[in-house]
Order: structure tokens, then C-alpha cells, then sequence
């Protein structure tokens, strides 16, 4: 019984045992004589190992390769992104320059139509969000420009107000625009030719005001109309345009009319403008 229970233990051993043994029994037979050889046993048996330590050592072997493999793949493909992510810069950076370059053929194509003499400007310096503040240009006495100067800009092919000069340096200037509290543009309005004075409008923001018109103007007044400068007792020439009515407003005891106008020029886009120097050129 205590065989038995022994063999029954290492049932699976002894069969291991057995089969490795018949394995290099059958490597040492002769298949003409089927004769075991035992000098053959023993080649066989060592060629076993050693071609079992071959397997291991090549899978060891392509194992590290694959890892090194792997890594290089990992270094080309970082380095691949790292370019990927340059190009996209440099189009989007191409994309800029092309608007950039569209603005500035905007701005070459208005000056040179023109028919006011003018000094070209770009904005270098202003109050985000802020109609009421004036702002820098990069034009200043060097080129030019002198104080109370008219301001315009062309947006869509229309020479609209921007405002004046009013400080000059060496090579910058201080504009301030037409939305200053302080700023009085005399104005007419080109359809019915009904005059005003037109102001910046702190309650309204972002519209003009236009006070003293002609109360029994109002039948002649129409919501779009084109607001432009007189030019009458005025640093600003004639037929500039200022912007389109807005609304109208005017009280029964009130002697005039008073006009909101939308400007000409949106200022939230605003980045070149010209420095009008003469009406003709």
C-alpha cells in the first residue's frame, strides 16, 4: 500500500521521467539496425541542451532587441509629432500673415484712391474694449503729423471718421476718437442735407449723438441715413463720412432733434487708419 500511495504521489514525475528517457533513447537508435548506440546517446543529449540553451538565449536575444526596437520607434515617433506640431505652427502662422497681408493691401488700395492727402498710421497701442480711450499710432512729427489733424480709416472702400490728432512725439501720436465726451464734429446729413453737431455719446455706447437738428426735419430723417462732415467752422474737411442714423429722438417741447448715429468705422477691428493732411491731394 505504501508503494502504491508513493507511486500514486509522483504519478506525474515518473511519467515526466519516463518520457525523457525514452526521448533520448530514441535519439541514440540506429534506424538501420535499430541499435542503441551510446556514444550517440550522449551527442544527442547534449546537442538537446544545447540547442534547448540556443532557444532561450535567441528568445533572451529578441526579446531585448524588440525593446530597443520599441524604443526607437517610440523616439521617431515623438519626433514625428514634435514636426507635425512645427508645421501646424508655421500654417497657422502663413494663415496669419495672409490676412495680415490682406489688411494692409486694404489699407494701400484705400490710401491710394483717397481723395484726401494723407499720412498712412498703424495703431501700436490702445484700451481693449474701449471706444472712449485714445489710442497710439506709430506716425508722430517725423512724418508729418501735427496736432488736431483729422483721423480717418477705409473699411469697405468708405472713408469713414476716426477722429484727431491730439498729441504728437518724434515718431508716435495720440489720436483721440470721435466717442470722446469732448469731441464735436460738425455733421450734415447727405440725403436731406439737415446739419448738426455730433458728439460722442457717453449713455449710448457706441453711438454718436447729433444735437441741434431742425425739429421740422423730422419727416425728412429716415433710419440708415448717411451722416458725413459739413466741414463748416470744422478741422474737418468736407464729406467724411461719420456714420447712419440710428435712431431719432425728440421731445414736443423740445426745439430740435436729437440723432443717434451708428459709426462709419467699427473700432473693435480697427488697426490701420490715415492722418489726413489735406482735403485734395
Amino acid at each position: 500500500m505504501r508503494i502504491r500511495e508513493t507511486l500514486q504521489r509522483y504519478r506525474n514525475g515518473i511519467v515526466l521521467a519516463v518520457l525523457v528517457i525514452a526521448s533520448i533513447v530514441s535519439l541514440g537508435v540506429n534506424t538501420d539496425s535499430f541499435r542503441l548506440r551510446p556514444q550517440q546517446i550522449g551527442q544527442s543529449t547534449i546537442a538537446l541542451f544545447q540547442q534547448a540553451t540556443s532557444a532561450v538565449g535567441g528568445f533572451v536575444a529578441g526579446t531585448f532587441t524588440s525593446i530597443r526596437e520599441l524604443a526607437d520607434l517610440r523616439e521617431q515617433y515623438d519626433a514625428l509629432l514634435e514636426r507635425v506640431q512645427e508645421y501646424e505652427t508655421l500654417t497657422q502662422n502663413f494663415d496669419a500673415v495672409q490676412e495680415e497681408n490682406a489688411r494692409l493691401r486694404e489699407a494701400l488700395a484705400f490710401g491710394q484712391s483717397s481723395e484726401y492727402g494723407s499720412i498712412p498710421a498703424e495703431i501700436i497701442a490702445k484700451e481693449p474694449g474701449s471706444f472712449f480711450e485714445g489710442f497710439t499710432i506709430n506716425k508722430g512729427s517725423v512724418s508729418g503729423v501735427v496736432r488736431n489733424l483729422p483721423v480717418i480709416a477705409g473699411q469697405d472702400g468708405v472713408a469713414g471718421l476716426v477722429g484727431r490728432v491730439a498729441e504728437v512725439g518724434l515718431t508716435t501720436s495720440v489720436v483721440m476718437p470721435v466717442f470722446d465726451a469732448d469731441s464735436f464734429v460738425a455733421g450734415r446729413l447727405a440725403r436731406s442735407r439737415h446739419e448738426g453737431l455730433v458728439s460722442g455719446d457717453t449713455v449710448s455706447s457706441g453711438l454718436l449723438t447729433m444735437l441741434y437738428v431742425d425739429k421740422a426735419a423730422r419727416e425728412d430723417i429716415s433710419v440708415g441715413d448717411i451722416v458725413i462732415s459739413s466741414g463748416m467752422r470744422s478741422i474737418f474737411p468736407e464729406g467724411i463720412q461719420i456714420g447712419s442714423v440710428d435712431s431719432i429722438q425728440g421731445r414736443p417741447y423740445e426745439t430740435s432733434l436729437t440723432i443717434l448715429v451708428q459709426p462709419s468705422v467699427d473700432f473693435s477691428v480697427l488697426e490701420y487708419v490715415f492722418v489726413v493732411t489735406e482735403s485734395e491731394p
